[in-house]
């Protein structure tokens, strides 16, 4: 077990307390909430400059790493479609990605072979995390800015999640004997 991967479990083990918080009906733990979602989002970018400063990355990071990422949206929308007025729709659209994309990487994995995240996955990440964020603060009511977000987050999702399929379609695969 590397530092890196010690990161990725703990930010797997933050997504229920995050949820848990989130459902509370306390402002403190709703704020706590997003303090919980913000140490996680962090933690993304922390396990990754080490994996890579130290070249120590490895198949289970590799693996686990964007899962983590997508356990931890997934909650959020929950959440969000649940007590915030987030968009059901939009929801289904992003985790319909998230999971084709995790069974992508999880056959190229398999077989061996590593499936990188692409510049386009890395700001897909970056823009859901900033647009659950925005969505998690404590509005009065949801403005321009929620739905440009939205918008954003759901053109790059989009873009991103087309980029892995094509450049699994292209990957050399053995002749079937």
């Amino acid at each position: 077990m590397n530092w890196p991967n010690a990161i990725t479990i703990v930010r797997v083990f933050l997504v229920p307390v995050f949820a848990v918080l989130a459902y509370q009906d306390t402002t403190g733990a709703r704020v706590a909430s997003l303090i919980v979602f913000g140490v996680a989002s962090l933690s993304d970018l922390i396990d990754g400059y080490l994996a890579r400063r130290f070249d120590i990355t490895t198949r289970f990071g590799e693996f686990w790493d964007p899962t983590a990422d997508k356990l931890l949206i997934g909650a959020a929308l929950v959440v969000l479609v649940d007590l915030r007025g987030f968009p059901l729709w939009a929801a289904i659209v992003i985790g319909f990605r998230e999971i084709a994309v995790q069974f992508v990487r999880g056959a190229i994995v398999g077989g061996g072979g590593t499936l990188p995240a692409s510049p386009a996955g890395k700001l897909k990440t970056v823009l859901q995390i900033g647009m659950v964020g925005w969505w998690l603060l404590p509005w009065d009511r949801v403005g321009a800015i929620h739905w440009i977000w939205l918008y954003a987050v759901l053109a790059v999702t989009l873009w991103s999640g087309a980029e892995y399929v094509v450049r699994y379609l292209r990957m050399d695969k053995a002749p079937v004997t």
